[in-house]
């Protein structure tokens, strides 16, 4: 029942009142709705094309964040901008980059077919295509360059030819090599700084005369020379970027899978020295797509498949240092996640390949640890997390075949695990879970089994085998301990649930193939919530469904979408203590594209906002009020457990203050607000208590109340009709004398608020009389 109180009466100003039991308690509700979110996509920088500016910043055309990325020469991040479409600014596959000398960039678009011009800023400038035949069209675009006059040079792959445009899209000619089809799979381009235009074509069939090779043009697309494939002589099998520096050498990527090396030839076509190697440790690469130069000597290397930016030395071949950016808070494609007790949420962020820790209440930052690689602390695909009741966390590292133990700061602790099917060896470790003791259990996906160890990582014991038979398994997932040390075990490839006891002896079974409720498609991440029910990640099917201990069915939730409480692939399930269940939504079929973000549900408490009295109603803009405006919401938990929401004040339906409040069940709590009213606009506000979220409750009314409005007014506009006039001068001089302790007071009438009105107040009102808003 909602009881409304409105006084004007004064109010002390502090924040937290009394803890009031409620003496009449409403029914609970275990059904959980939408609460909250956080985060969106953000994938480790995947850079196809590389530009350098004339202060050595790094632009990369960033196909994995459909964006363009900035670094400073020494790799620290600048900016990003762009977003996956194909709208002014957005992109599809950002290909070839460059940087003219007034800093504008411009970036091929080889899904969209177009170039887009941007600020130094990243403000979007202009861009031109059309996508056919014509002149100046495009079909697929490649590499890009600039010449020392201004003019853009672009690989037009699908029409096999360079096309030559101004600065601001308009064409001027194109040409190509030879007849068509020997010009069959143009990529990058260069130019030198007496403007010859080199050209290399990835095409390496033998058939096709200069396919392979790199080639040399005029300005004007006269051959100059060809040289480098494999199908005339040369060792370049598949070469993509390509640049000059001021020696005329040239550099070229060869992105053929068994070579990934940058080649350099003399201004005399000879080749010089290769840098790097096929692999995935500092100095190698996988599949370079560009380079550039700068006037230092220093040679950088697109690496989209390492993630990074990688600087040599081009006069020694020296490997100097790796460059890459992830940005705080964002995701790609968040696999599982655990919460402490201290009210933080851990989760592994897999395709950034690293780990972030939010706090739970609202998605804040905390810190990330972790990069690409297989050394301590690095992983290649982390999958599972938990956190032990000291504080530990544990993140099985799926292709180093490992578990990895960190401090709550990220600190490297240890690690254990090697490829194998013998005791400690994993095959594709995935889930994690810990139980009282610190215990460690361990899903061997590739292996169909469990493993247990102690918390500094020695072998317990293991069960399981490949089947479908009880205690067997099919590509097991995640794995949680309830308090009573029972394990429960996603059997993702049989679609069910399995129950055991801490040393594996089978205990039940539940689940199988479809969409019913009770029923699985693909379950993958599972939580626990205090009372011991479990809640299951059913990805294809995107939902979760919650299960008592003992595998009935309770409830389901979320659907397929994008929207708020909907979900696209959810993969892991954490619970906290209030049982909040945060859900890792991914999209697992088209990555970047969609959700990559954490939603939050929670249970139904019928938590009501119940009283709300207000201390002023008046404020006049230029007066320096001695009373703030002041109000008391009173909220009550009507529910059978603890909840944590947000308390908030609205004018005019815009929150003008509010803060989180944790209440225990069957107690209420009041909550002052105080502001200085004054500052806002000239207007009449309608107030409004709130408590939020309550999701799905049957009875909106409950969360939120209404306590009367408060006026900014012009000062002198004692009647609010937003003029000063006869009838201000007359209200105040009905209430000359008037004291504050005097019911017949208007403290409208008192503008300079020192509870009394007097003679100033009529100066203060004959001063802008005539004014109006």
């Amino acid at each position: 029942m909602i009881v409304l109180i409105l006084s004007i009466v004064p109010s002390p100003i502090h924040k937290l009142g009394p803890l009031v039991p409620v003496l009449n308690a409403g029914p609970s509700n275990s059904t959980y709705g939408y609460s909250r979110q956080w985060a969106s996509f953000g994938g480790p920088s995947g850079p196809n094309g590389l530009a350098l500016d004339g202060a050595g910043n790094i632009y990369v055309a960033d196909a994995q964040n459909y964006a363009v990325g900035k670094m400073s020469g020494s790799g620290t991040f600048l900016s990003i901008w762009g977003s996956q479409g194909s709208g002014p600014g957005q992109f599809k596959n950002p290909i070839g980059i460059a940087v003219d000398n007034a800093g504008n960039i411009y970036v091929t678009d080889s899904v969209n077919s177009n170039v887009q011009k941007f600020s130094i800023t990243g403000t979007f400038l202009r861009s031109w295509n059309s996508n056919g035949t014509s002149n100046g069209a495009f079909v697929h675009p490649q590499g890009i360059a600039i010449n020392g006059t201004g003019y853009l040079y672009v690989v037009d792959q699908g029409n096999q030819r360079i096309g030559i445009f101004r600065n601001d899209g308009a064409f001027t000619k194109f040409f190509r090599l030879g007849p068509p089809g020997n010009f069959t799979m143009a990529m990058g381009i260069a130019i030198d700084s007496q403007g010859f235009v080199y050209v290399d074509d990835a095409n390496t069939s033998f058939k096709d005369g200069f396919s392979g090779n790199v080639t040399k043009f005029t300005q004007n697309g006269a051959l100059v020379s060809s040289w480098g494939g494999v199908n005339s002589g040369g060792t370049l099998f598949y070469p993509q970027g390509l640049a000059v520096d001021s020696s005329f050498n040239v550099y070229v990527a060869d992105s053929f899978d068994g070579e990934s090396r940058v080649e350099e030839f003399s201004n005399t076509q000879k080749l010089l020295r290769t840098f790097g190697s096929w692999g995935s440790l500092p100095g190698q690469f996988s599949q370079p797509m560009d380079v550039a130069v700068d006037n230092q000597g220093n040679l950088f290397v697109a690496d989209p498949l390492n993630f990074n930016v990688q600087q040599f030395s081009s006069t020694t071949g020296a490997y100097l240092a790796s460059f890459a950016y992830q940005r705080s808070g964002l995701l790609s494609t968040p696999f599982n996640s655990a919460v402490d007790g201290l009210g933080n949420l851990y989760l592994t962020d897999q395709s950034n390949e690293r780990v972030q820790k939010f706090k739970t209440f609202d998605g804040t930052f905390l810190t990330m640890w972790g990069s690409y690689g297989n050394q301590t602390g690095q992983f290649n695909g982390p999958s599972g997390i938990v956190v032990d009741h000291s504080g530990n966390v544990y993140v099985t590292d799926y292709n180093n075949n490992r578990v990895q133990k960190f401090s709550s700061t990220g600190a490297f602790i240890k690690t254990w695990g090697s490829f194998g099917t013998s005791n400690g060896q994993f095959n594709g470790p995935i889930g994690i879970g810990a139980d009282s003791s610190n215990n460690i259990y361990v899903t061997d996906n590739g292996n169909d089994r469990v493993q247990k160890f102690d918390s500094s990582g020695n072998y317990l014991l293991a069960w399981g085998t490949t089947g479908n038979g009880s205690g067997q398994f099919n590509g097991p997932q995640s794995v949680s301990v309830d308090a009573g040390g029972l394990v429960y075990v996603a059997d993702t490839g049989n679609n069910r649930i399995e129950k055991f006891t801490g040393s594996g002896v089978f205990v039940l079974a539940w689940g199988s193939i479809g969409s019913a409720n009770g029923q699985f498609n693909s379950p993958k991440g599972i939580g626990l919530d205090t009372a011991g029910n479990l809640f299951v990640a059913d990805t294809y099917n995107s939902r979760v469904e919650q299960f008592a201990g003992n595998g009935t069915f309770l409830t389901t939730f979320g659907s397929a979408g994008s929207g708020n409480g909907q979900l696209v692939h959810p993969e892991g399930v954490a619970v906290d203590a209030m049982d909040n269940v945060y859900v890792m939504d991914t999209n697992l079929l088209v990555p970047g594209t969609a959700d990559n973000r954490v939603e939050v549900f929670a249970p139904f408490h019928n938590t009501a906002a119940v009283r709300l009295t207000m201390s002023r109603n008046t404020a006049f803009v230029g007066v320096s009020l001695v009373n703030l405006v002041a109000l008391n919401l009173t909220v009550s938990n009507y529910g059978l457990s603890n909840e944590t929401f947000w308390v908030m004040i609205l004018a005019n339906n815009t929150v003008i203050a509010k803060q989180n409040v944790t209440l225990a069940s069957r107690l209420s709590q009041n909550v002052l607000f105080a502001w200085q009213p004054s500052l806002q606009a000239r207007a009449t506000y309608n107030i409004t208590g709130q408590v939020q979220p309550v999701p799905g409750d049957p009875n909106p009314a409950n969360n939120k109340i209404q306590a009367g409005q408060f006026s900014v007014r012009m000062q002198g506009d004692v009647n609010g009709d937003c003029r000063v006039d006869i009838v201000d001068l007359s209200t105040i001089g009905a209430k000359f004398g008037l004291q504050s302790s005097d019911p017949r007071y208007l403290s409208a009438a008192d503008l300079n608020n020192d509870g009394i009105t007097n003679i100033v107040d009529l100066v203060l009102t004959a001063g802008k009389f005539g004014q109006t808003c």
